[in-house]
């Protein structure tokens, strides 16, 4: 065979791998065991009576920001702006999006005091992703419930979005932060979320 015949077999195989591998997405019993360590090690912080709540919300923090794809979450929510956003823009954005995000969600998983967490189904979740749906029991109300999007890509697994109640928190902050951007401008958004980041480090202090 010659070498440019071979060559062209290789690169053929190697693409056939390559849309094999895209066509089969993540694993759902991959993100679910994914999803299950990440909640044991982050109950296991929200357990520890000898903490105080800002250092159960900091290690909660810690592990979000591990766990969640930050860069392509920030990418999606700011849209188009990201391209028209100047590279000072951009990274500070970036610095404040990440902040924002964790301490969110630390800050509402911080004073939990339930007992236990469950699994409840993962399945695809269109062509790249899978669904991890999870419910926590609560001492008080109904059980909290929440769909985790998992990808499985060149930095592992990661969370792309969380849903609740069907809806999209990726797509809510998208529709909120271009709001903000249409009447402020870049600069606008970058100054409310530095407002937020800063009120919930008031509220810790």
């Amino acid at each position: 065979m010659k070498v440019g015949r071979f060559l062209a077999v290789v690169l053929v195989c190697a693409a056939v791998n390559v849309s094999t591998a895209q066509a089969k997405g993540t694993s759902p019993d991959e993100a679910s065991k994914f999803l299950d360590t990440l909640a044991t090690q982050a109950l296991n912080v929200l357990r520890a009576k000898e903490l105080t709540l800002e250092q159960r919300e900091a290690q909660v923090r810690g592990l979000l920001a591990e766990n969640f794809d930050l860069p392509r979450i920030e990418r999606f929510v700011l849209g188009k702006s990201w391209r028209s956003a100047s590279g000072e823009q951009q990274k500070e954005y970036q610095r404040l999006f990440g902040q924002f995000v964790t301490q969110t969600y630390a800050k509402r998983l911080g004073g939990y005091t339930g007992e236990a967490f469950k699994i409840v189904k993962a399945h695809s979740y269109g062509k790249k992703d899978a669904l991890v749906v999870t419910e926590i029991a609560r001492p008080s109300g109904p059980p909290l419930k929440a769909g985790w999007r998992v990808r499985n890509g060149s930095g592992g697994l990661k969370i792309l979005d969380v849903l609740v109640e069907g809806v999209s928190m990726a797509a809510t902050q998208r529709s909120e932060f271009q709001s903000v951007i249409k009447g402020h401008g870049v600069d606008g958004l970058i100054e409310m979320l530095r407002l937020r980041v800063d009120k919930f480090s008031a509220r810790g202090s």
